[in-house]
């Protein structure tokens, strides 16, 4: 009796352990997720604070998934509201999930050129016909560019300078690099010296303009190429400085601080010596830009007086 007894405690202690033991192997791993997503440009870094992670999946809110590990960087193709979720899985299956709102601002590119999935062909820019207060108009190259000459009522170009198709040319900027210009009817808005000095054929017919402004006879040239640009500007320039000179100027500096600006390698909205387009303001509606003209004779190849327009988008 004694061993049929000694038997079946050992037999039961053995079923104990064995129960006690397989009762901790299937305690559930369970993993934990946190994670903070902060924009860069178009760049989000994902931070990842997590316990008991065994794969990772992601979905970045723009029709991308991933498997990326943890903490890592995305990169968005153009601007908007996404959202971010992360899930995590542990060794045996159960999941944590989080998910985060980003917001990616447009760069001055994207709102050129359109974002790629409205714009697929790039973004096509026109003259405004109103008048913007405060905006348009025309000023010496003095500090702050002012606006001392405003243009102060809708269709300006047409109304005061009997230049009107102007309002017509279009011009395409694409996220290559490139920009086509189609000015119709062949002619260009752009200063009256630059149509003796530089052109060669003056003012077109019916387009004499006035305030050294003209419609000119021109071909855009092929391959036309555009970059955008921010960075202190020190230009060589004429100012005007009636009491001192009988001639009314003299050569100066125009200083920029950071300044955002557009280099074509033909021209952009206005057709004169100096290329450099300068931005005032812009946002994907509209775009507030300064034009160098060239007026004065005794020193054409500087620019002398800023041309403030407003540039939106083709409807």
């Amino acid at each position: 009796m004694k061993r049929i007894s000694f038997f079946m405690m050992g037999t039961a202690l053995l079923f104990s352990g064995a129960v006690f033991f397989n009762s901790c192997s299937e305690d559930p791993i369970i993993p934990t997720l946190n994670f903070i997503a902060e924009p860069t440009g178009y760049e989000v870094t994902i931070t990842v604070e997590s316990t008991d992670v065994s794969t990772w999946t992601w979905d970045y809110g723009d029709g991308t998934k991933s498997t990326a590990p943890g903490t890592h960087k995305y990169t968005y193709k153009q601007s908007g509201d996404y959202n971010i979720t992360g899930v995590a899985t542990s060794s045996d299956g159960n999941t944590a999930m989080k998910t985060v709102k980003v917001t990616i601002a447009a760069s001055v590119q994207e709102m050129l050129t359109g974002a790629p999935s409205s714009h697929p062909n790039g973004k096509t820019w026109v003259l405004d016909k109103k008048y913007n207060t405060g905006k348009n108009g025309a000023g010496p190259l003095i500090a702050g560019l002012p606006i001392t000459l405003p243009f102060m009522v809708d269709n300006v170009l047409d109304v005061m300078l009997g230049l009107g198709v102007e309002y017509d040319n279009e011009f395409t900027f694409k996220s290559d690099g490139s920009l086509v210009i189609n000015n119709k009817n062949g002619i260009s808005l752009g200063g009256t010296y630059y149509s003796y000095a530089v052109a060669g054929t003056g003012p077109a017919p019916g387009f004499e303009g006035g305030q050294g402004l003209s419609g000119i006879t021109y071909t855009p040239k092929a391959n036309g190429k555009w970059a955008y640009k921010q960075e202190n500007l020190n230009l060589d320039v004429i100012i005007e400085d009636p009491a001192n000179l009988t001639a009314g100027w003299k050569v100066g500096k125009l200083a920029l601080t950071n300044q955002m600006y557009i280099a074509p390698t033909d021209y952009f909205g206005f057709l004169e010596i100096s290329k450099t387009v300068l931005i005032k303001e812009i946002t994907g509606d509209l775009m507030h830009v300064v034009f160098l003209m060239h007026g004065v004779q005794e020193k054409g190849e500087l620019p002398s007086t800023a041309i403030h327009v407003t540039m939106i988008p083709k409807k």
